[in-house]
């Protein structure tokens, strides 16, 4: 039965997740896939910027590491990707929007992002101007943003405001992607707090390790130095601390988890994801 196989898929896809059933019941698709990477083309091409700003941090910082999208990991948040919005659930929405949002004089934040509409005591939705993907922001656990239409409580730029010059410097400076480095970027950020069932891997949003396994670096408890370079299909992720390279790649390549297509292979001083033409490498002082 459809309604059967949509249910069993949501509560797959939650193990993983950490959402409530009712947030990853509106993330599966029509196949009754578990949805973290079947998305519209717009949806795909945020989540690879969001990608690209969340994993640089400490370093280039007139590039997307200037837009400090890496404080997310500073927050509990739980991703819920579906095929037409990104969902970020989060019991502090005001401080997560208030940080992926630009001020009305600049700053950090991600060059485009825009309050499309504020609703109740703790909903954003949020409008990618550049790509038209839409984003939200909710301390609702089903993902759904609840209440009546009310005023912000942070200051941040609406939909009416076009791009500014300085943010249109800012992402022509962007590295171009082919389609499959987005996906396999895209597909990073939708599991920054992924963690397996089975206690065999865990991402921690890049911040700690929520299996406290022993005899691993001591992790600094906060977003350490790490940097996302390359161009077209080739990329290159070096990070301090966590999360441990084998379960990044368990994250990606995993049977119910990974990417569909994505594969592992090991070099003598990395590890590489590849999806198609496009591959990332993976370098940590844990590997």
């Amino acid at each position: 039965m459809p309604g059967s196989s949509r249910k069993s898929a949501a509560r797959k896809r939650a193990l993983y997740t950490g959402e409530k059933l009712a947030a990853a019941q509106v993330g599966i698709p029509r196949d009754h896939s578990i949805g973290l990477d079947l998305c519209c083309p717009q949806q795909c091409e945020f989540r690879a910027l969001m990608a690209l700003g969340y994993l640089n941090h400490g370093v280039d910082y007139d590039g997307p590491a200037g837009w400090h999208l890496s404080v997310l990991s500073s927050y509990t948040v739980t991703v819920s990707p579906r095929f037409e919005r990104t969902v970020i659930i989060t019991d502090v929405p005001h401080n997560v929007a208030g940080r992926l949002l630009r001020g009305p004089t600049g700053g950090g934040g991600l060059p485009g992002l825009r309050i499309e509409e504020y609703r109740g005591h703790g909903s954003y939705i949020l409008r990618h101007m550049p790509t038209g993907a839409q984003l939200v922001i909710t301390a609702n656990p089903s993902g759904k943003p609840v209440g009546a239409q009310n005023d912000p409580h942070i200051h941040g730029l609406t939909t009416d405001v076009p791009l500014t010059d300085a943010e249109k410097k800012e992402l022509v400076r962007v590295p171009v992607m082919t389609a499959e480095a987005r996906r396999l970027l895209a597909g990073v950020f939708c599991r920054i707090t992924t963690q397996d069932p089975y206690g065999g891997w865990a991402i921690g949003n890049w911040f700690y390790d929520p299996l406290k396994r022993p005899g691993w670096l001591d992790s600094p408890r906060r977003p350490a130095y790490r940097t996302l370079r390359g161009s077209g299909n080739s990329w290159d992720l070096r990070w301090e601390s966590d999360p441990y390279p084998q379960d990044l790649v368990s994250a990606l390549t995993g049977p119910v988890i990974g990417i569909p297509g994505a594969a592992a292979m090991s070099t003598p001083d990395h590890l590489v994801i590849s999806l198609g033409d496009a591959t990332l490498r993976l370098r940590s002082p844990r590997a």
